[in-house]
């Protein structure tokens, strides 16, 4: 499994990672307070790490580690 970041996108409920082995993941908005606060303008100002692992909103000084990511989506849907 391929979880480097290509792109990430929003709608209205969920935030949306395109990772590098051609997958769309979703997550809901709901587990993240300060992107569901978020405008769309600042959704779309994020950078991407060097080895895509990391995702980060600088006005947000919000940061997102893809691997905890995962591993914390598994944790939740296993309740």
């Amino acid at each position: 499994m391929d979880c480097r970041v290509v792109s990430v996108h929003f709608d209205s409920r969920h935030l949306f990672v395109d990772l590098a082995d051609g997958r769309a993941v979703q997550f809901p908005l709901d587990r993240f307070p300060v992107l569901r606060a978020a405008t769309t303008a600042e959704h779309g100002h994020f950078a991407i790490s060097l080895d895509r692992q990391q995702l980060y909103w600088p006005e947000l000084d919000e940061e997102m580690n893809i691997t905890a990511l995962f591993q914390s989506s598994r944790d939740h849907t296993q309740h």
